[in-house]
């Protein structure tokens, strides 16, 4: 017993839907205590009114019968009347005395009121009435007393009075009716309290479901939004949206740690490899001197891997640093491709610069010439010999539009969409550099432009070259820009 009435507790107090079908049941019962007051109040206004007016009409018949008749023919009158009338009637003098009497005695003891209204009527008051209990007591009497004059003086006082025992059965059964009903109808309020508010949570249970599949690793569920409460639906979503990002954010740490993996491992195997053969025999300090500088460009590779891991890290979280610095960018991509004309000689590559001077944008110079530097290599492996690659930078409308062109081989259709994605890697038959790069440079690129508020993209077709092309706002474009150069300039000052 302990534990249902435990569980019913539970039920009903401690979940959502039971409380609010409580609330439903407190709100109607509040509503039906108030009404049945309100009934009563209006009802019992408009029964005394009528009662009274009855009341008023045959006290007026009795004392104007008396009135109009010498003293000693009010008995006669009095018996007559209380022959009909079905009531107590009293006839009360100035010495308090009753000289006739129907009925139960109403003037006495424990009769206060009455007492007051005699009093009152003997000093000229008007009809004045009074009753003897509440309105639902069946021995309530509703009294009217009305002076009797002879000339301008009271001389005696006619009561009459008149049970309430049918009003009184009428309201009784009236409440027991509304109670029947106010009872059937809380159950009701209650009942369809609970299924509206299961109804309505229905889509939390779901949602608590989904919850539990994602954090055990179901990253893949999805909640269904064919719901029509807005509010649901917009959670819904939203859930939605993040329970994509988490499971598109999950996959890509989950492949970034595998590629991440693949591409040290290479290195890692060789390192071993050539210090285990460096140790099996003693060798002449030249053929020591190679191999160092052999694990040298080894472990150079794998520190350029693992610097370039930290700044896509470093992306991810929202904490890759941009300092804002005035740069000269005809400066800079003037630079950068002077720095490659040595590379370009080597394969015969021309390296064409058509820059614009005076192109100044806000930023980081030194990841900026990351940028140039890795698309410049990019163009310079997949450039055939002997072609043309090509530095382009105009300032158009409020940027500035940097593109590296080269007369390579191109990019597929099929991969032009995920060349920007990490580790990714087109056909090395496209590279006349085989084993070269981790597939990191392109997306540090893309990341690079787009902490500079800017925007990169790949136009090639098959056979006809590739095309990148870098979109910056120029420094004076930018009002954010132009305060933000402002303050570094003062904290220099």
């Amino acid at each position: 017993m302990k534990n249902w009435f435990s569980s019913l507790y539970n039920h009903f107090f401690r979940t959502f839907r039971g409380r609010l079908a409580m609330h439903y049941i407190a709100v109607e019962f509040a509503i039906l205590v108030v009404a049945a007051g309100l009934i009563y109040w209006v009802l019992s206004m408009q029964i005394y009114q009528e009662v009274d007016e009855d009341l008023f009409r045959d006290a007026q018949q009795l004392v104007h019968q008396l009135e109009e008749s010498p003293t000693a023919q009010w008995g006669h009158h009095l018996r007559e009347f209380s022959t009909y009338y079905r009531g107590v009637v009293q006839l009360v003098n100035r010495d308090g005395l009753i000289l006739f009497s129907v009925g139960e005695e109403l003037v006495g003891h424990e009769k206060h009121d009455i007492a007051h209204a005699v009093h009152g009527a003997f000093e000229g008051n008007a009809t004045i009435f009074v009753s003897t209990r509440s309105l639902l007591r069946e021995d309530n009497l509703r009294v009217a007393v009305m002076p009797i004059r002879a000339g301008t003086q009271v001389v005696a006082v006619a009561i009459l009075a008149r049970t309430t025992r049918d009003i009184q059965k009428f309201f009784k059964l009236l409440y027991v009716l509304g109670s029947i009903l106010g009872l059937l109808s809380m159950l009701i309020s209650g009942l369809v309290g609970y299924r509206m508010a299961r109804r309505s949570l229905r889509p939390i249970n779901d949602i608590t479901d989904a919850a539990h599949a994602v954090a055990h690793g179901d990253l893949s569920r999805r909640l269904n939004s064919s719901v029509h409460d807005q509010e649901i639906r917009d959670l819904i979503h939203s859930l939605n949206q993040m329970f994509e990002c988490l499971e598109t954010n999950f996959n890509s740490q989950k492949r970034f740690v595998s590629d991440t993996s693949h591409e040290l491992r290479h290195p890692i195997t060789i390192l071993k490899s050539e210090i285990e053969v460096a140790l099996m025999q003693d060798r002449s300090p030249e053929e020591y001197k190679a191999l160092l500088k052999q694990l040298f460009s080894i472990s150079e590779r794998m520190q350029h891997i693992v610097n370039d891991m930290l700044t896509l890290a470093q992306a991810d979280a929202g904490t890759l640093e941009i300092p804002q610095e005035r740069i000269d960018l005809s400066l800079l991509l003037q630079e950068v491709g002077q720095d490659h004309l040595m590379l370009f000689a080597k394969r015969n590559i021309n390296l064409e610069m058509d820059i614009q001077d005076d192109l100044e944008v806000m930023g980081d110079q030194r990841r900026l010439e990351r940028v140039f530097y890795n698309l410049l290599n990019n163009a310079s492996r997949y450039a055939p010999d002997a072609s043309t690659v090509t530095l382009y930078a105009r300032a158009e409308g409020e940027e500035v539009i940097i593109r590296v062109s080269d007369q390579g081989p191109g990019v597929p259709l099929e991969a032009q969409p995920h060349l920007f994605e990490r580790f990714f890697r087109v056909d090395d038959a496209r590279n006349n550099q085989k084993g070269e790069g981790a597939g990191l440079g392109l997306a540090i690129c893309k990341h690079i432009v787009l902490a500079h508020q800017g925007s990169i993209s790949v136009h090639s077709e098959p056979g006809h070259g590739a095309t990148f092309e870098v979109r910056l706002p120029l420094s004076s474009a930018n009002p954010d820009y132009s305060k933000r150069l402002q303050n570094v300039l003062q904290d220099t000052l």
